[in-house]
């Protein structure tokens, strides 16, 4: 089934890639004389309490009608009873239509445990590139320049360049207090490997004088590059490697009509919702590393929020009544302290 709602979470390629960190598959078809119409792929793996599942980006329905979507949604529910699944989170794809009304009368109750993306950033892609270096903030105009007048270079890398970017990568998780993720370089081969297979992948690097300084790894898949992952050593920041990476990222998907649409892979979804609503960005926020990306000129996306299902009934109304409950408590008071 090709759909403009498949996304790269949905497909063999990354069950494999997140069968090194232990999660295992199973994939469910919906057909209709013979034609596959819908279907989804639960990642699961165990944990002490028991077996957790996740549905991202599904589960996808072609076409979205509430009937298929109920029958989907009822799949699920079967599916993680069938293999004794505890807890499942699913979260539609970018651009579906399912209803949190559909999902919430088979038990989805909107919550986000595993923090799921609830937001991201796009560049229109198609547009005139010189329209859209317009929308590049004036600084970052300026930095990219600074660095091709510094001799900065961008190559392609290949997987005699993954333990490089690995390091690039946790250097950088560090400096957030991450864990990276993927969480190895053995991981992270098996990611360039698999995604290479079928030409979906893109690691690119920033040199100076010959040392790798920073690196990106994109995703490349349906009309949508996405910048999965980045790494910067932290040094030579005065030279912007980070901002011609990007920019060359912006570049090659604009050149390649494959894709219409690059992806910086999220965004906070409170800058997302203040951008939308046309709101200045809280002191907080205008620090935050998203920040970064805004320079860039794209738009902010809001995605299906995150549901869960939880297979023991007491266990799910005291989450829904109690946990979930409290979580809003507290973003509630986080709202109002940070205005008063």
């Amino acid at each position: 089934m090709k759909t403009p709602l498949g996304q790269y979470q949905q497909s063999s390629m990354w069950a494999h890639v997140k069968e090194v960190d232990g999660w295992e598959c199973l994939r469910v078809v919906a057909t209709r004389n013979d034609q596959i119409i819908g279907g989804f792929q639960i990642l699961w793996r165990g944990t002490f309490l028991g077996r957790i599942g996740y549905v991202s980006k599904g589960p996808i329905a072609d076409p979205e009608t509430p009937g298929l979507i109920e029958r989907l949604a009822v799949m699920m529910r079967n599916q993680a009873e069938k293999y004794k699944i505890l807890a499942l989170i699913v979260q539609p794809p970018d651009e579906s239509l399912i209803t949190a009304a559909i999902l919430g009368r088979h038990n989805f109750i909107q919550s986000n445990p595993m923090n799921v993306i609830e937001s991201t950033y796009l560049i229109d892609v198609n547009r005139d590139i010189g329209l859209q270096e317009e929308n590049f903030s004036k600084k970052t105009r300026w930095r990219i320049r600074k660095a091709q007048k510094n001799g900065v270079l961008i190559r392609e890398g290949d997987i005699s360049d993954i333990p490089v970017f690995f390091n690039l990568m946790l250097a950088t998780c560090k400096r957030q207090g991450a864990a990276p993720n993927p969480s190895s370089v053995d991981a992270l081969r098996t990611l360039w490997k698999t995604f290479l297979q079928q030409g979906c992948v893109r690691l690119t690097l920033a040199l100076c004088n010959d040392n790798i300084i920073a690196a990106k790894l994109y995703l490349l898949f349906g009309n949508r590059v996405t910048s999965l992952k980045r790494g910067w050593s932290g040094h030579q920041g005065n030279l912007f490697p980070n901002e011609l990476l990007t920019y060359e990222g912006i570049q090659w998907s604009r050149h390649h009509e494959d894709y219409n649409q690059f992806d910086f892979a999220g965004i906070n979804r409170g800058i997302a919702e203040a951008l939308l609503a046309g709101r200045a960005l809280s002191a907080k926020q205008k620090i935050s590393r998203d920040i970064f990306h805004l320079q860039f000129g794209g738009v902010p996306k809001l995605l299906p929020p995150a549901r869960i299902w939880i297979a023991n009934s007491f266990v799910r109304f005291v989450y829904n009544h109690v946990v979930v409950r409290l979580r809003l408590l507290k973003l509630i008071e986080s709202v109002i302290s940070s205005r008063v």
